[in-house]
């Protein structure tokens, strides 16, 4: 039973081992087809990932940023600033301000 085990688990370490190891260009020529095709899939590869990660940092960024935004609104709608920024916007005068 231990043999069978031990056998199943080796089989299984090494189909992982040759799904993550990483293309290698170097056996082909540099001015060959094969050469520039397998680069070309590699940065294609990578660039989807540098792009996926980007979009998610983003998307955290601008979460906490709107998050940040709707306490200041709600902050802000708590005072009567709003209130008497307009008041000063529409008086013509400092009198008039004041009278008010």
């Amino acid at each position: 039973m231990k043999l069978i085990i031990t056998i199943v688990a080796f089989l299984m370490m090494s189909n992982y081992t040759t799904m993550a190891i990483e293309n290698d260009c170097n056996q082909y020529e540099k001015l060959s087809k094969e050469y520039t095709k397998c680069n070309s899939l590699l940065l294609k590869k990578k660039s989807k990932e540098v792009k996926e990660t980007a979009s998610k940092k983003s998307n955290e960024i601008k979460d906490k940023a709107s998050k940040k935004i709707n306490k200041v609104r709600e902050k802000f709608s708590k005072f009567d600033l709003k209130k008497k920024l307009l008041k000063f916007k529409n008086s013509k005068s400092h009198k008039e301000y004041k009278e008010n």
